[in-house]
């Protein structure tokens, strides 16, 4: 193994584990998919290269093989890392990502013994090419439900137009927001040295009233101090007894007049 492919091994473990400690809640797949064609457009010029790939058929296939299958997470951190967690973020929690009265009953069934290899020749993505293409899963979805309606079964699509609808997501998420708030109300309450000590960066705060400074003496100066040039070296110069360095002109002296 290559130090490059270390590296890419290294932090794809990462991602895993933060999932696994929820240091990461959710995943998702922002899938944008187009063909091999449109993405070498950007062979010469990567700006040009058109964002994103598949991935929203493989998501929740590829995070079983690589967490569960792989011993990082156990089957209910899997449903909170697919499900649950996003409907809490976006607010559509209990109505979404829970089994119970009332709910909607979108749910998937899924096999942990089947298996399945990943290929663009058998996805339903629109595109030529598959990222994840030749990837064995343990893990599949054997039917996919909306509102309770059958909508995927053994592989096949089954979408009837028109079944979607609007769901409010109201702001403010308690998920979110609630531990946020937490740790503020928290903070306030958090008074005295230590908490003092923080808000200034670790430095404890400076009383300049207690401070003693001892400013010691110095005797005047007692000759003017210029920089002359060509002054051979010397900067020390002594004026005259008009107040002036010789060598100089008064420009008090002066002929100029207004008439």
């Amino acid at each position: 193994m290559s130090d490059k492919e270390l590296i890419i091994c290294k932090i794809k473990m990462r991602f895993r584990i933060l999932l696994n400690s929820d240091d990461l809640q959710t995943t998702g797949s922002d899938n944008c998919t187009f063909n091999k064609e449109h993405k070498e457009l950007g062979k010469g010029n990567f700006t040009k290269i058109p964002n994103g790939v598949n991935g929203v058929e493989d998501r929740m296939s590829v995070v079983w093989e690589k967490g569960v299958h792989a011993g990082l997470l156990d089957p209910c951190r899997f449903v909170a890392v697919t499900s649950t967690n996003a409907a809490k973020i976006f607010n559509l929690y209990p109505q979404k990502g829970r089994i119970a009265v009332g709910s909607d009953a979108d749910i998937v069934i899924w096999n942990p013994n089947a298996t399945r290899t990943i290929s663009k020749e058998t996805h339903h993505h629109a595109c030529d090419f598959n990222i994840f293409e030749g990837m064995v899963c343990h893990g599949v979805p054997e039917m996919v439900l909306v509102r309770g309606r059958i909508c995927v079964e053994d592989g096949s699509v089954r979408v009837a137009e028109g079944y979607g609808r609007f769901v409010n997501t109201p702001t403010r998420p308690p998920y979110l927001y609630d531990v946020l708030e937490g740790k503020i109300a928290a903070n306030e309450e958090h008074n005295g040295e230590e908490h003092e000590e923080q808000l200034n960066n670790g430095l404890k705060k400076l009383d300049l009233g207690a401070l003693e400074i001892e400013i010691p003496y110095q005797e005047p100066i007692s000759r003017t101090l210029l920089s002359m040039p060509g002054a051979g070296g010397s900067v020390a110069s002594t004026p005259s007894g008009r107040g002036r360095v010789e060598g100089t002109r008064n420009m008090q002296e002066s002929t100029f007049s207004v008439s």
